[in-house]
């Protein structure tokens, strides 16, 4: 037996109103599902919580499902007897989409059972028969949502717009106990705004508000979206399909945080829901309602994939004036690079975890990990651990920065994951806790790390001119000692130090002048000056700090060579022993022949100028 599912529905703003072809605005409750199985049977017999039996002896609240059963045998012709087990956990009379969750997982269990393909628009047209004996006047959301995998925005007779969500926190959902009648309340309604003009603008004032809410979803403006969550309760209150328990429910939960609160559904009884900024209200929101018949639905991200690419530090960052606030003791600027990047995963764990290049990693790397991460999720007040996940592609730890890219791929991802909505001027200001370099590659083309009060990165150019690099991997080993410590000893004891400091201020301010006039020869002569004054200010260091190797000084000897020919080429290099070659695009090609006679051409990375961070992915 093969067992098809639906899910339940909560509607967030818009009922009744849809009725009238205004807006309605619904969440798929995942939490809440039914499943129905087929087997053939001597007889037609249903198998469900309210009634087990022949299906010609169904109770008369059955009847939606003996209709739809009914229609479905005869469009797929199906001669022999059957027996339907259906299997629900959507309490049924609380506007959670019971009716047509079931019956959708009964047409999509028959369907499976003849092995005939079942299209949306079949499906919902079925659905809609049992609504109308179930309803009597349908508006069509609820068999659009229990079938939906995302938010929706539903009108009547125009289908469905899914709605790019930016909501975080929790609804709490609350079921009253209170069975009540759908098809009565939206009767009632209908009365109600023949009789008096009061009605008919309560009505209309509904799904205005229902219209507005998409735009505070799609913004993830929790405050408004709550404040008008309130409003609606006022007006479905004034048409008579509030309750007393629904009133005291509501007053209860916007005593304790919660930044709306509503009936959701037909009204009349059913559930309420709450909409809580944070897990601290979510809980209090709970405790006050007294736990009981309650249900979560989990409005945050499960999760974001993130990339960000390496930088090239043309003027570089060695040293910092203050550790602990990562204050540099000048301002930097790179090239972002195409090539070079990482993907970082944020996803819901059961503990936090941090897995680099399919490894694993021990407490002390997951600790410097979850540190950094720890200044978003604190602040979001969200507390569920994570897992990270990241992958570069290209050699980590071995002066390409990887640290780079790494930590603005989790800084951008955990931004987006956390719901904390900064711009990567604000975002670049926390990055510079997991790496100063970092803040650079949230940036695309030219970027300027800025030394002031509160460092931040900003792009400066976006490098759409005649400028490409070539990197040249030497090794591939992660370093003997970290650009961090070489830093710190390079400040401590180097006698150049100071004179490195002087020399990259000056450079910074002439390297903007000639980015701006695309004056590449400065450009270069001074990416090339500026990365050898930084490596003798590490030689000098106390005990020295030499990361170049044999072929580093080969490849820097050819690149000078190559740059006499007219090549228009300039070597930089990190904290490593690999050589980037800043050049021309319209030159790559023939540097690269010319390079080929000394060094492997699967050695040498050719880089364009890359784009700043970005989501790839989020669920």
């Amino acid at each position: 037996m093969d067992e098809l599912l639906s899910h339940g529905k909560i509607i967030l703003m818009g009922e009744h109103a849809v009725v009238y072809g205004y807006g309605a605005i619904a969440l798929p409750l995942f939490s809440h599902a039914v499943s129905s199985t087929i087997e053939k049977s001597d007889a037609d017999f249903l198998d469900c919580a309210l009634y087990q039996g022949k299906l010609n002896h169904a109770p008369i609240q059955l009847n939606n499902v003996s209709a739809v059963i009914a229609e479905v045998k005869n469009r797929l012709q199906i001669a022999e007897f059957l027996k339907i087990t259906i299997k629900s956990q959507i309490p049924s009379g609380r506007g959670m989409g019971s009716s047509a969750a079931v019956v959708s997982s009964i047409i999509k269990a028959m369907y499976h059972y003849k092995s005939i393909f079942l299209t949306q628009e079949q499906l919902l047209e079925i659905v809609h028969i049992g609504e109308t004996i179930a309803h009597g006047n349908p508006s069509g959301l609820d068999g659009v949502v229990v079938n939906s995998k995302v938010p929706v925005l539903f009108k009547r007779g125009k289908g469905i717009v899914p709605i790019q969500s930016r909501l975080h926190g929790y609804l709490v959902i609350r079921d009253t106990g209170v069975v009540a009648s759908t098809k009565q309340a939206v009767a009632d309604i209908a009365q109600l705004i023949k009789s008096d003009g009061e009605y008919r603008d309560a009505l209309d004032q509904l799904g205005k508000l229902s219209e507005r809410s998409i735009r505070m979803i799609e913004e993830g403006n929790m405050s408004e979206l709550g404040r008008l969550m309130t409003l609606a309760q006022r007006l479905l209150k004034l048409l008579t399909v509030s309750h007393p328990q629904i009133d005291s429910l509501v007053e209860e939960a916007l005593a304790v945080g919660a930044l709306g609160a509503k009936l959701t559904g037909g009204g009349r009884g059913g559930c309420v829901i709450a909409l809580c900024q944070d897990e601290i209200v979510r809980d209090a929101v709970k405790e006050r309602w007294s736990d009981e018949n309650c249900w979560v639905l989990d409005l945050n991200l499960k999760l974001v994939k993130a990339r960000a690419h390496a930088n090239i530090a043309l003027v570089k960052y060695w040293g910092k004036e203050n550790e602990e606030q990562v204050m540099p003791y000048n301002s930097s600027l790179s090239l972002t690079l195409d090539k070079l990047y990482t993907d970082t995963i944020i996803e819901s764990s059961d503990k936090d975890a941090f897995v680099l290049n399919g490894a694993v990693q021990g407490s002390s790397e997951t600790e410097k990990i979850i540190r950094f991460v720890d200044r978003f999720r604190q602040a979001s007040h969200r507390k569920s651990p994570v897992r990270i996940t990241s992958v570069n592609n290209f050699p980590t730890a071995a002066g390409l920065a990887s640290s780079a890219s790494g930590f603005a791929a989790l800084a951008t991802a955990a931004n987006r994951y956390f719901n904390r909505n900064m711009s990567k001027k604000e975002l670049s200001v926390i990055t510079r806790f997991g790496s100063g370099s970092a803040t650079r590659s949230l940036f695309g083309g030219f970027v300027v790390w800025q030394k002031d009060e509160n460092p931040y990165a900003y792009e400066f150019d976006s490098a759409d001119w005649d400028i490409a690099m070539i990197v040249v991997v030497i090794n591939k080993e992660k370093k003997e000692i970290s650009s961090k410590e070489a830093m710190r000893k390079t400040v401590l004891t180097s006698p150049y130090y100071p004179a490195w400091v002087v020399s990259a201020q000056s450079d910074i301010e002439n390297m903007k002048k000639a980015i701006k006039k695309h004056d590449f020869k400065v450009v270069g002569e001074i990416t090339q000056s500026n990365a050898l004054r930084m490596h003798a200010s590490m030689m000098s260091a106390i005990p020295p700090i030499i990361y170049w190797q044999p072929e580093t000084l080969n490849i820097l000897r050819i690149v000078d060579e190559l740059n006499k020919k007219g090549l228009d080429c300039y070597a930089t290099m990190d904290a490593g022993p690999n050589v980037k070659i800043l050049t021309r695009q319209s030159k790559v090609e023939t540097l690269v022949e010319e390079l080929s006679l000394w060094i492997d051409k699967k050695n040498m990375i050719i880089c364009s100028p890359g784009e700043g961070a970005t989501i790839l992915n989020e669920s």
